[in-house]
């Protein structure tokens, strides 16, 4: 079924051509050309067509390109309306504003297999880690323990791999108000769907609902965190992986980051974790 937000930023968009057709205002001055012979009315929608081919390329889901593209057309056309009067554009600016407040973007509801965790106790028995006090405990302090014990390990262990002998857990760590965990839920979901299997395990935690689990991983889950949403691979309880990563000297991120679906693939190693886990 079509969200009522798609079908609210179509009709909004539909009413430019439909003025323009049907000549409801003056568009004049947005016929007249300039000395290479290019309307302003063309640069705008020029401009419009090269945001929707960047955007394309940046985008991680369908959900985010298409808000991505709704948001750059409304400009434009506020832009066009703004050069026939001022009065219009405040009108159709206001609208964009309204449905913006009153019409939340769609999340993703399409076939997954990923596990919703609930509670810290779950979350330990899947992951099959298991923290030494659930209630009152310092358990930062065991998570640092862990991290290095991985580090100093962690040359070895690649070269020792064998997928088929170890249970792995992809986590996704999110919150409700990033954007940008919503927009990869689908990238997550269809990781699931095509790579689960009786070794591999897909799991979410949404930290608003665990906070203690953010501060065990280090997650920064403000609403200017680059870190959200984490994603984790948990080899026999153990961090083995994580995206986006954190730079062991300076305990920073990498600014340049993208959740994009082959990248993520390789980066994990999937493919050949799916296959040495998916006949057991």
């Amino acid at each position: 079924m079509i969200s009522l937000y798609y079908i609210l930023n179509f009709l909004l968009i539909s009413i430019y051509p439909v003025s323009r057709i049907f000549r409801l205002f003056n568009f004049f001055i947005l016929d007249v050309p300039d000395e290479l012979g290019t309307t302003r009315e063309n640069s705008i929608f020029y401009t419009i067509m090269a945001f929707a081919v960047i955007k394309y390329l940046r985008s991680y889901s369908t959900i985010q390109y298409l808000s991505s593209l709704f948001f750059t057309i409304k400009i434009a056309l506020i832009t066009s309306y703004l050069f026939v009067d001022a009065k219009i554009s405040l009108l159709y600016g206001g609208a964009c504003l309204a449905i913006f407040v009153l019409c939340s973007e769609p999340k993703f509801d399409g076939k997954t297999k990923i596990q919703d965790i609930e509670e810290i106790k779950e979350f330990e028995e899947l992951v099959g880690v298991k923290f030494r006090d659930n209630e009152d405990g310092d358990i930062i302090e065991e998570l640092n323990e862990r991290f290095t014990k991985k580090q100093k390990g962690k040359e070895k262990n690649k070269k020792t791999q064998n997928y088929k002998m170890t249970e792995m857990v992809f986590a996704e760590f999110y919150v409700d108000w990033a954007d940008t965990c919503n927009y990869t839920k689908e990238i997550w979901a269809n990781f699931s769907c095509k790579y689960t299997t009786n070794g591999l395990k897909f799991i979410s935690i949404n930290l608003a609902k665990i906070p203690r689990l953010a501060e065990c991983y280090r997650i920064n889950t403000s609403a200017m965190s680059r870190q959200l949403p984490t994603v984790i691979l948990f080899e026999d309880g153990e961090e083995a992986q994580r995206f986006p990563p954190i730079d062991e000297k300076t305990n920073k991120i990498p600014k340049v980051l993208k959740y994009g679906k082959k990248e993520l693939q390789s980066y994990f190693d999937l493919e050949k974790r799916y296959l040495a886990t998916r006949d057991l």
